[in-house]
């Protein structure tokens, strides 16, 4: 519950006894490095934004300071309410270059655990970006898309790995506010059926085994520096 702050064991006081965040971070090294302070108004207070980075603090600003501008064109009736809660913009005008992490695997109980891992360390992956000479601002996007492939070659299997889309059997599941940006959703066609009733596929396509793989793509959009522009090249890692 609220509560007043507490001279004391609390790692922030309220002002009006003088402790400046100076001291505090001469106490609390690790609070130095907080980028954007907002310390909850409840006990124990602390910062609740302790895993902000250079690139959500600029996003975050941003979108307060566009936000702010809609909503004053709204209110001088320049434009309609409907002006704020348009849809994001993040494929198709926000950035020039994205960067697409996949992780792969050949059985959903297998993706479920592995994507799951990889979704974990796409902050402390963002982080290194931003150390980029060239990269100004990585900002992820904030879910992955699930997708099925179906391959019957080592060579399909590694084409998958490296992004194609060549082989997915199964709509890309996402939100519906996604769905409407059509981001690499694609359906492979079925094979067509002759008058007998029968596939007018050959024997030997039949008779390949076929690997069923499920990914898992986050893409991160980047913004470079003015006059920069380094190659940037993919890693896999099995």
């Amino acid at each position: 519950m609220i509560c007043q702050f507490e001279s004391g064991t609390p790692r922030y006081v309220l002002c009006k006894h003088n402790v400046h965040f100076a001291h505090i971070y001469q106490l609390y090294k690790g609070d130095a490095y907080h980028l954007m302070p907002i310390i909850t108004p409840a006990y124990p207070s602390m910062c609740a934004t302790h895993n902000i980075t250079h690139s959500t603090k600029e996003i975050i600003q941003r979108e307060l300071k566009r936000g702010g501008e809609i909503t004053e064109q709204i209110t001088s009736g320049k434009l309609p309410w409907k002006s704020l809660f348009e849809k994001h913009t993040f494929f198709t005008q926000n950035y020039k270059y994205y960067l697409a992490v996949i992780s792969a695997s050949t059985t959903q109980e297998a993706q479920l655990i592995w994507s799951g891992l990889v979704e974990s360390k796409i902050r402390l992956f963002v982080t290194h970006l931003e150390g980029h000479q060239s990269i100004y601002l990585a900002h992820p996007f904030n879910k992955g898309f699930e997708r099925v492939h179906s391959c019957k070659s080592d060579e399909e299997i590694d084409e998958v790995k490296a992004g194609s889309l060549a082989y997915q059997i199964k709509e890309t599941e996402t939100s519906e506010a996604t769905k409407d940006l059509g981001v690499g959703a694609m359906v492979k066609d079925e094979p067509t059926v002759n008058g007998n009733g029968k596939s007018d596929e050959t024997n030997d396509e039949k008779e390949k085994e076929v690997t069923t793989v499920y990914t898992t793509t986050h893409y991160i959009g980047l913004e470079l520096h003015e006059g920069n522009c380094s190659v940037l090249q993919h890693y896999r890692i099995y």
